[in-house]
């Protein structure tokens, strides 16, 4: 299991590019096995999986969470135009920047004399 004490990465856009090519290898493998252990489609796996990943994102944070997900709605809806979906990576970022914030507090060890 990944350390959660380590700090949010925000490398750039070439790194961002590896990483992500080595996170979508493994979420191919984890929904081909988790389908195949559910008795399930990998369509059906990920649909599920994003549920279960709103849900902990509402968690943190579930106005940013929402406003993430009206803005990839945006960004990967056929009809959007350029400025909409401009305005949407806007937003998502945005939201981004505020679950991690959320992350970051929600592991922040306590600290100082109250």
């Amino acid at each position: 299991m990944a350390d959660p004490r380590r700090p949010v990465q925000r490398p750039d856009a070439a790194t961002q590019n590896a990483v992500r090519q080595i996170a979508h290898t493994h979420l191919l493998a984890v929904t081909e096995e988790g389908a195949k252990n559910i008795g399930c489609t990998g369509a059906s796996f990920v649909i599920l999986g994003l549920g279960i990943w709103a849900e902990e994102l509402a968690e943190l944070d579930g106005k940013a969470s929402a406003q993430m997900l009206r803005a990839l709605a945006d960004l990967y809806d056929p009809t959007s135009n350029q400025p909409k979906k401009f305005n949407a990576e806007k937003k998502r970022r945005s939201a981004v920047d505020r679950l991690l914030a959320a992350v970051d507090l929600d592991m922040a060890t306590p600290g100082g004399r109250a």
